[in-house]
């Protein structure tokens, strides 16, 4: 059976990632921050790098900030992307893995996997040889999560939570990236995902149960918590800070 083991960093160094080459390693998780802000300037050059599918699906959208959101968050992930692949971001061809999860591969045969969250005005992009997940939540203090605990969160989970927003969307998030890790879903699972810090089993019924996973808490912005899991083999985090590391 296998194991989770979830931990919050406290010091994160987000660094300038405009370097000419990313490389990443197997034991590397590099974790991208991108402010939809300051990205709005650039919407006109990621619209360019959309498929067609994707160009329709942002004009579907009623509230503008939703397809400002949606076109910057595509753009840059095809622009980090295309980086790590040496291939320019609008010829990147993504393929469907295992529950749907899309991944890349290079032309000499390594396999880029990544996952991307959003929420207010911060993306949060993980990327490694691995399979990866990764969640972001603006601190809500007006989100009325009492009325939810019951339902997704352990009695020890609740507990922990008690009345402090900061650890709601803590282990909210830590829920999020594992079912996003392995492509299962939130569906009624999140109450049996463990999100307290600490190594905990994993429940027969979850997809991945037969693989051992780390997590990580941080914060990347103020009012903004985010998790990032991989299996364990991908250990070391590396952040990088998107709006100065774009050269397009």
């Amino acid at each position: 059976m296998g194991t989770i083991t979830n931990r919050y960093l406290i010091d994160v160094l987000w660094q300038d990632g405009a370097r000419q080459d990313l490389v990443i390693n197997n034991n590397e998780v590099h974790v991208w921050r991108i402010n939809i802000s300051q990205n709005i300037k650039r919407l006109e050059q990621f619209e360019a790098l959309l498929t067609a599918e994707e160009t329709l699906r942002a004009g579907k959208y009623r509230q503008q900030k939703d397809t400002y959101r949606f076109i910057v968050s595509r753009g840059a992930q095809r622009v980090i992307l295309g980086r790590y692949l040496n291939t320019p971001p609008a010829q990147l061809q993504f393929v469907l893995g295992d529950n749907k999860k899309p991944y890349l591969v290079n032309e000499n045969g390594m396999i880029l996997h990544y996952n991307l969250s959003h929420s207010g005005d911060w993306i949060v992009l993980a990327v490694a040889q691995l399979t990866v997940g990764a969640d972001v939540e603006f601190v809500d203090p007006l989100f009325p999560f009492q009325d939810i605990l019951e339902d997704n969160f352990s009695r020890e989970e609740i507990g922990r939570i008690g009345t402090s927003p900061d650890s709601f969307f803590t282990l909210w998030t830590r829920k999020e990236a594992i079912l996003k890790a392995t492509g299962q879903g939130l569906g009624d699972h999140l109450k049996i995902t463990p999100a307290l810090d600490g190594e905990h089993i994993l429940d027969a019924s979850l997809t991945g149960n037969d693989k051992n996973w780390l997590l990580r808490s941080f914060n990347i912005a103020p009012g903004y918590v985010s998790a990032v899991v991989i299996e364990d083999k991908g250990l070391h985090l590396i952040f990088f800070d998107f709006p100065k590391a774009y050269s397009g």
